[in-house]
């Protein structure tokens, strides 16, 4: 169904369903009363609390967000997706043609926004006099989970509506509203790119030194400190903070709780949730998860199979490598759609998690801040690891300077494939889009130069009609 809410009304919304205990999918709701509290007087026990974070958690793990559409779209809008001949979902972003009034861009707005709403009733509640001081490091851990991910979403945010931080040379343009009031919303204006970042900063540094160094509930489907640091690293490096991403990178690799999956283990971590290299990853359990709407049913035969990997990227990994196994042969696809399906989430029943973060990243972040900074070495050793743990076979990496860094980028390319990453590393670097075999209907989004305007969605229609306030996206 499509979604017409603003973001004042779907506030207002959020309050009022919670009050009154009703929820609708169809009306864009999937939040159960019993997981999430908006009003301040409902949060009043540490179950409460605990209660409200895990319906923010639920927004994150909606098809809208991560359940599906995050992690699709910007990969479909990259050279290493292809466009099946029947692709329907997610192909006008595909092609480049999307729209502000399209259910998509909509609906990730307000599915993260309504996250966002969840979050701020959390952070905003008055400490309730009934929970013991004895508490105070419960309450703390779950007021920080819900300032990190309040953080993570508007970096998500701020990275689908926005162009990437170093668009301009002081990130002053336009980026997404900040709203930190779930009470007192009026029409705001967009922040600038610069003002997001820097409230994503403050979220995810207030979260993670509240939290304690283990999730709460003995696995990474829930944040700790480690995994905020992680988060934080990713941020830092999207900025162009190398010396910051260097640093939370080095530090969760060297001291956190986790360790590589070695390399005859590596294609089994896809089907077996919270491998060891795992950091964050959003739980799809066989009685909550998206079902039909589940990202891996995009890719696999026995689910729609809109979308394909490319053979570029293929021929990109090394015979005998892990990574190959994420690519299957399959006999029924012909000519340029031929011959491969990406399994790298082969669930049929939609019960893949989705990871958000793990431990090769930080590896690769770790080296690219190495290089920018001219230690050839340790960027050595970095991209060595990932690359050797794929094919143990595979020689050192030996290469400087430029040609190292290009090292370093295709070996982020490979790695995290199919993770949500491809777009935004190409906007990042400031690169074109080129798919060497193209299967678009529209010509035009075979290359699509850098810069450009539709690497970024537009600003919802609805959202647009509703405040005055809220500037379009150019090029929509």
């Amino acid at each position: 169904m499509l979604r017409t809410m603003n973001i004042k009304k779907l506030y207002i919304v959020l309050v009022a369903v919670i009050i009154t205990g009703f929820a609708c999918k169809e009306s864009f709701l999937n939040v159960n009363p019993q997981q999430s509290v908006a009003d301040n007087e409902a949060i009043e026990t540490i179950g409460d609390y605990e209660s409200s974070v895990t319906g923010v958690y639920n927004w994150l793990s909606d098809s809208d967000y991560y359940g599906r559409y995050f992690i699709l779209v910007p990969d479909v809008m990259s050279d290493d997706v292809k466009q099946n001949s029947q692709a329907n979902r997610a192909k006008e972003y595909a092609e480049y043609v999307a729209f502000e009034e399209h259910f998509i861009t909509q609906n990730m707005w307000e599915t993260i926004y309504a996250g966002i709403g969840a979050a701020n009733a959390i952070i905003n509640n008055p400490r309730p006099e009934g929970i013991p001081s004895a508490l105070d490091d419960e309450l703390d851990q779950f007021i920080g989970e819900a300032y990190a991910l309040r953080g993570l979403m508007y970096f998500d945010l701020v990275r689908l509506y926005g162009q990437h931080y170093c668009y301009t040379a002081d990130a002053s343009h336009l980026g997404v509203p900040i709203v930190l009031e779930t009470d007192t919303f009026s029409e705001p204006e967009r922040n600038t790119v610069s003002e997001v970042y820097a409230q994503i900063i403050s979220d995810m540094t207030e979260g993670m030194n509240r939290m304690g160094n283990s999730p709460r509930n003995g696995n990474t489907s829930t944040l700790s400190a480690w995994s905020v640091k992680a988060l934080l690293a990713r941020v830092y490096l999207h900025m162009g903070d190398f010396p910051n991403a260097r640093i939370m990178a080095n530090d969760v690799i060297e001291n956190g709780p986790y360790t590589l999956v070695d390399n005859a283990g590596y294609a089994a971590a896809w089907t077996n949730d919270y491998s060891s290299e795992s950091i964050f990853e959003i739980s799809m359990t066989e009685t909550d998860n998206r079902g039909s709407d589940a990202l891996g049913r995009m890719y696999i035969e026995e689910g729609y199979g809109d979308y394909l990997p490319s053979n570029e990227l293929y021929d990109l990994i090394p015979d005998g490598d892990a990574r190959q196994s994420w690519f299957q042969v399959d006999n029924n696809l012909a000519n340029e759609f031929a011959p491969f399906r990406l399994v790298k989430y082969p669930s049929t029943t939609g019960d893949n998690n989705t990871i958000v973060s793990r431990l090769s990243e930080m590896y690769l972040i770790r080296a690219e801040a190495a290089a920018m900074n001219n230690d050839d070495l340790d960027a050595q050793d970095d991209v060595t690891t990932i690359r050797q743990r794929g094919l143990p076979t595979e020689p050192a990496v030996t290469e400087t300077g430029a040609a190292l860094m290009d090292e370093i980028r295709l070996e982020r390319r490979i790695e995290l494939a199919y993770e949500g990453h491809r777009l935004w590393d190409l906007m990042r670097w400031q690169e074109n889009m080129v798919r060497d075999e193209c299967t678009s209907t529209v010509p035009a989004a075979c290359t699509v130069n850098y810069p450009n305007d539709r690497f970024v969605l537009p600003i919802p229609a609805n959202e647009q009609d509703a405040n005055p306030n809220m500037q379009p996206n150019p090029g929509y």
